[in-house]
């Protein structure tokens, strides 16, 4: 709902490598990650945004032993060449098909632009490459100490704040991460603060 209106939203397009999304209602164009109106009547609105967790169906039958997994019965035929090209996703090198290589502007080459890691944006935004967590790490952000480590049973990386509570967090390529939040900062590095990795780091705080 937007204004009391209920909006439908659909890929659009592309973008810096990254899907766009476009509403039914008013044809305004929408970055997917950060909920930010880029072009159209809408333009400057923002959007809700919340996390949306990459897993396995095990780490999810663990977590939830009685939820129900659902299967769509329908998809396209991008679909399902895109299904073939990322069926692991965790875990592996990646591959951008040319026409996501040409919708993309000037990248930011800090780091190689397929690097997996764990993006968390509040305050500000920091990525966090999968190879710099480890055990698990405990990183102070502003006087709160964040927590990130690996899923024990997906494998997948997340974020916990000491006090209680996630972040806004998402499991992503540097690309994707560093062209929705431009100039984000990298763990462990410049804006990171002291850091000490842990090896008994529990599931969630």
């Amino acid at each position: 709902m937007l204004d009391g209106t209920l909006h439908h939203f659909s890929a659009g397009g592309l973008y810096n490598g990254l899907v766009l999304l476009i509403d039914d209602e008013t044809r305004t164009y929408w970055d997917h990650i950060t909920g930010e109106a880029l072009h159209g009547p809408l333009a400057g609105r923002q959007l809700e945004r919340w996390s949306v967790a990459v897993t396995t169906v095990a780490a999810a039958l663990r977590d939830s032993p009685g939820i129900t997994i659902s299967l769509s019965g329908k998809m396209s035929l991008t679909a399902r060449l895109f299904s073939l090209l990322h069926r692991r996703t965790i875990g592996t090198r990646g591959f951008l098909p040319p026409p996501f290589l040409m919708t993309m502007g000037n990248a930011d080459h800090r780091l190689p632009r397929m690097t997996q890691g764990l993006g968390v944006a509040a305050d500000k935004a920091r990525f966090y490459p999968t190879s710099a967590i480890g055990d698990g790490i405990e990183d102070s952000w502003d006087g709160r100490i964040l927590r990130v480590a690996f899923g024990p049973v997906d494998g997948v990386p997340f974020a916990a704040w000491e006090d209680g509570g996630r972040p806004f967090q998402m499991f992503t390529r540097w690309y994707g991460f560093s062209f929705s939040f431009p100039g984000c900062e990298i763990f462990p590095g410049e804006g990171s603060g002291p850091a000490r990795h842990t090896r008994d780091f529990p599931e969630s705080s």
